[in-house]
Order: C-alpha cells, then sequence, then structure tokens
C-alpha cells in the first residue's frame, strides 16, 4: 500500500488492490481514534517505535488547495456540526474541528501551558504527579515547543483587535502580555480558523501525521468509529463519512473493521465519551464533569477601523483576574477574530438594529472573558449518549458565573479605556448598545444574571469528560490513561484533563500524550502478547 491519506478518491484504488467489497477488514497493532493533538502524537510515536498503527479520523483531509475564504463554507466543512454544537438546552455553543488534524487545523494558534496551581491541584486532588514545569513533563513541553516552532507573536503582527487589549489595559495599570503561536513564516492573514492558506501554522496534518506516515502508519479520513468491541484483540467498526459538500466517488469502502490489541480514543470530549457509551464501555465517570472552559463576548465599537479577522487571532492577553483569591480559578481576557457570519450569531440583537451594527463590522472589537470552570467542584456538565444521539448538557456554576460576571466588568473597563465608543453586552435581555461616556462605570455588571438563558456562551475548549485520575471514583482513567476496567483501551486527548486550563488545551495534551504514548511503545511485547 503506497497511498500516504486514504480518501474518498483512494477507496477505488483500495478496493481493486485487496479485492474488497465495500467492507475493509485489517489487523494492526494500534488503532487511534481521531487524528488531532493527541490521536497525531500518539500515533507518529507509536509508528516509529515498530508497532502497525491505524488512524482513522472521521472529517475530511482539507490543505491549502481546498482551504476557502468562504466562512459558511469552510465552517461546514471544517468544523462538527457546522461550529454549531449546542448543549440541549440551546444556552451554550460549541466549536470544534472536524477534518485532518483535528481542531489543530482551525485553532488560532494559542499554544501555552497551564499555571502551576492547576498542576498542582491535578496532583494533589486526581493523584496525578508529574505535570509540573519543573518535572519529567518539561522536557516534552520543549520537545513539542520546538516541533511546532512555538514563539512569541511579533510585535509587528500584534493588530487592532489585539491592540484594544494592550492599550486600554495598560491605562488601567493592568498587565497585558504577549501570547506564543505555533506557526513557521505567518504573515498575518487572518485565515487561522479557515485553515491556514499557506501552511505557516504547524497543524498535525503537517507535522505529527507526516511522521506517523513516514513511519508506517495508515492513515484513513471519512471514517467515523461507532462501536469497539472489547477482548483480548478488540475490533474497532468505523462507517464512512461523506463530505456533505463533495460528491462521493461511485465505488467507496463503506465500512472498515480494524482488529488490534490496542485501541486509543482520541475523538474529543464529545465524541469519545458518547463513542464509549455507545461500546459499553467504561465507568460511570465516563462523560462525568464536561468543562467548557466558557467564554462570553463583548463586542466594542470604535471610530476607526479595527479589522478584527485580519492578523494573528490572539496574541495579547490579560491574566490579571486568572487567581481569584488564591483560588486557582478565576478568568482571563483575550480577543477573537470573528468573522461576519459569526459576529452576527453571537450579537444579541435582530432587525435593524442589528444590521447597522453589522454594516460597522469593520469598526468593532471583540473582547472575550475565558473562564476556568470547575471552582465548586464538579461541573454541571456532562455528554450522554442517549437515544442514539450524542447530548451535551451544560450550566455555569455559581462561582463560574461570578468570575465571568468579573471578567465581564474587567473587559468593559479595558475596552473603554482604549477608546471605545459604545458596546454590546452579552446579556440577551440588554436590548441596546450601552453608550461609553468620560467615567462610565460598570459596576452595574456584577449584579447580572448569568443564568441559562440571559448569559449564553460559548467554548473552542471542551475537557474533562473522560478525565484522569489515581482513583476509579473520581475519574475514568488511570494516571497512564488507560481504562479502568478494560486493558489496552485508552484516552489521549484533552477529554483526560481534570480541572480545567485557562489556557487552549493544545499543549496539555500533545505534551502528555508524548509522554504516555512513549512509555506505552516501550511496552510492546507486554502489551502485544
Amino acid at each position: 500500500m503506497k497511498k500516504q491519506i486514504i480518501t474518498p478518491a483512494e477507496h477505488k484504488d483500495i478496493i481493486k488492490e485487496f479485492d474488497l467489497g465495500r467492507k475493509w477488514s485489517l489487523k494492526a497493532d494500534a488503532v487511534v481514534i481521531g487524528s488531532g493533538a493527541g490521536g497525531a502524537v500518539t500515533a507518529a510515536e507509536l509508528a516509529k517505535n515498530g508497532w502497525k498503527v491505524v488512524l482513522i479520523e472521521e472529517g475530511s483531509y482539507f490543505h491549502p488547495g481546498i482551504f476557502s475564504n468562504d466562512e459558511f463554507l469552510s465552517q461546514a466543512r471544517l468544523y462538527r456540526d457546522a461550529g454549531y454544537v449546542l448543549t440541549e438546552n440551546q444556552t451554550a455553543s460549541i466549536v470544534q474541528g472536524r477534518t485532518l488534524g483535528g481542531s489543530t487545523t482551525v485553532n488560532w494558534q494559542t499554544s501555552l501551558y497551564p499555571p502551576s496551581y492547576v498542576t498542582d491541584e491535578w496532583r494533589d486532588r486526581f493523584g496525578l504527579p508529574g505535570y509540573g514545569r519543573k518535572e519529567e513533563i518539561s522536557s516534552y513541553v520543549e520537545e513539542v515547543h520546538k516541533r511546532l516552532n512555538v514563539h512569541e507573536v511579533p510585535t509587528k503582527l500584534i493588530n487592532r483587535n489585539n491592540g484594544v487589549l494592550m492599550r486600554g489595559g495598560r491605562k488601567l495599570g493592568l498587565h497585558p502580555e504577549v501570547l506564543k503561536n505555533n506557526n513557521n513564516g505567518c504573515k498575518g492573514l487572518g485565515r487561522c480558523g479557515l485553515g491556514c492558506p499557506i501552511n505557516a501554522k504547524q497543524s498535525m496534518f503537517l507535522t505529527y501525521i507526516p511522521d506517523a506516515i513516514a513511519a508506517g502508519a495508515i492513515v484513513v479520513t471519512n471514517m467515523r468509529a461507532v462501536k469497539i468491541s472489547d477482548g483480548k484483540t478488540k475490533r474497532v467498526t468505523a462507517e464512512f463519512t461523506p463530505d456533505p459538500y463533495q460528491a462521493s466517488p461511485e465505488e467507496i469502502i463503506e465500512e472498515m473493521q480494524i482488529e488490534a490489541p490496542v485501541v486509543i480514543v482520541s475523538c474529543g470530549a464529545l465524541e469519545g465519551p458518547a463513542l464509549l457509551q455507545r461500546s459499553g464501555f467504561g465507568n460511570e465517570m465516563v462523560g462525568k464533569n464536561l468543562k467548557l472552559h466558557p467564554t462570553c463576548t463583548i463586542f466594542a465599537r470604535f471610530n476607526s477601523k479595527i479589522d478584527m479577522w485580519h492578523g494573528p487571532p490572539q496574541s495579547v492577553v490579560i491574566k490579571d483576574g486568572h487567581n481569584q483569591k488564591g483560588t486557582g480559578y478565576g478568568f482571563w481576557l483575550e480577543v477573537a477574530p470573528f468573522r461576519p457570519t459569526l459576529t452576527s450569531a453571537i450579537m444579541p440583537f435582530y432587525g435593524a438594529r442589528q444590521f447597522r451594527n453589522i454594516k460597522d463590522y469593520t469598526k468593532f472589537n471583540a473582547g472575550i472573558v475565558l473562564v476556568r470552570d470547575g471552582a465548586d467542584g464538579a461541573t454541571k456538565g456532562k455528554v450522554e449518549w442517549s437515544w442514539g444521539k450524542r447530548k451535551v448538557h451544560y450550566e455555569i456554576t455559581r462561582t463560574d458565573g461570578t468570575n465571568m460576571l468579573l471578567g465581564l466588568k474587567m473587559l468593559a473597563e479595558v475596552q473603554a479605556a482604549a477608546g471605545a465608543t459604545e458596546l454590546i453586552f452579552p446579556f440577551t435581555d440588554m436590548l441596546e448598545e450601552f453608550k461609553v461616556v468620560p467615567g462610565s462605570k460598570f459596576d452595574w455588571v456584577l449584579s447580572r444574571s448569568f443564568e441559562p438563558g440571559v448569559l449564553p456562551i460559548g467554548s473552542a475548549h471542551p475537557h474533562g469528560s473522560i478525565q484522569a485520575s489515581s482513583d476509579p471514583k473520581t475519574g475514568a482513567i488511570d494516571p497512564n490513561f488507560e481504562l479502568y476496567g478494560h486493558r489496552n483501551i485508552f484516552v489521549m486527548d484533552a477529554s483526560w484533563i481534570p480541572t480545567g486550563l485557562s489556557v487552549n488545551p493544545q499543549i496539555t495534551t500533545m505534551s502528555s500524550a508524548l509522554r504516555a504514548a512513549r512509555k506505552l511503545a516501550g511496552e510492546k511485547s507486554k502489551r502485544l502478547d
């Protein structure tokens, strides 16, 4: 087999080469389900150590020759549920990639590692030592940073959208910091969320997936894992998943049956627990304690152009509220490069007022508050497979909601200090823009409601739904990421993270997966016996 990445276009050749019908049965040492930060790293590491690896991905393979600047089309093709995964009560929306490389193909490049108060909690509460930056994990973080070319955003690429935080924060005596991104040759085209058209962003399909292929791994796109069957040799059943905006070839492989002793589940904090549940796997913690790292947005109108879509999406952060009262929980301030379609979906207005604002789209800054959820212990979040459907439930808890309001107050003050003339708050019962005048105060924000439906939230960082712990009563997988009660089934993605991050989970997932996969690779004879 000489194909590097098997897409639907290659099915005809595969069918001919192996004399197949519409089902492809094959054997491997390990099956990796999902090609994002966890799956790609694991596949590469195992393959480099001599394992026969099959990596399957539900989404399609997109690259610069296919990436489009059409916002609607790109969201529909590159994102799960066209970019609008909704909770069952429809008060929270979640953004996840669904393409080769997972969310790393469409994320905004923010590449950080959890602060010590987060990793200390992993150690003390969940029995997960070794994740502090001065401990063993540091070498893995450095290795990943080097592979992805992680570095601070150059001053010349800090755009006007991020400049609002820098300018307003400094005026208020806060401490804006320059963020780190993962790219090589970024030109600030502002296309990160639609797929980088010049291969500057170091996504998995440019780094660890080629590493896996070079080491002999088989990579198959457009295949959705529907069930895992347990036993000494496991069997993963996957079904063909077409691209809704591209005609499928006449000859396709409708189903794959992959047998292997080891299965790696790396399909995210939403699909991961759903797959395990419909396979009848795991303890009662599978799908529990879903963390969304919830966000809320304030749109700020300025008298001059901002062009929020332009340039690297996130290059500045304000972390002054990140550790409220020494609890390790709080909020960060960042910005978002929302394009017109998403902007109109998030703004809480309709009709003429909405048209007026969208007409001024180029003059808006989008500031966001990110809350580290879990301050009250377990969240009001879970994922369940019920009646043939993946269902997501989430409501923000009291302390997390209070931290969100504190963040919105600080964000409004920063935007006003930077020269905003109007602010559009996310509260659905605020029917007009807030006019900013000299001396505007925002203490009133702290008394607002954060009930579902009054304060809609978004998320691009779902995690924690298959959390790791040394105790099966508080976790679904052990410290080596092996599923309790099921030998040789591992979870290697952001879904293991137990108590939130305060940062993009990409680097944590990759560093942790690299360490766990390297340990697993060293156990080859034992695991494959």
